[in-house]
């Protein structure tokens, strides 16, 4: 990988970083327990004390706040935060 593919790739983690980190925290928890660590709608149900159904619609609802934070125009210095 040459030196600009390396840029191009931290500058994708910082911003996915930044996207999740500006969530609300019951969106985050779900969206790294399921799309990251792999667990099922059930296990997170018994890590969060969620019911299932919950569980489902956080994910729903983080994921399209995510995209839309992804979406959004990247920070620049000295803006404020964008959610």
């Amino acid at each position: 990988m040459d030196p600009e593919d390396l840029v191009i790739r931290r500058q994708a983690v910082e911003r996915m970083q930044h996207a999740l980190e500006v969530l609300p925290v019951d969106f985050r928890e779900v969206i790294v327990l399921r799309d990251l660590k792999g667990l099922s709608y059930a296990d997170i149900a018994a890590v969060t004390g969620a019911p299932v159904e919950t569980v489902i619609w956080r994910l729903a609802r983080g994921r399209e706040r995510l995209l839309a934070v992804l979406k959004a125009k990247p920070r620049t210095e000295g803006a404020g935060e964008l959610y």
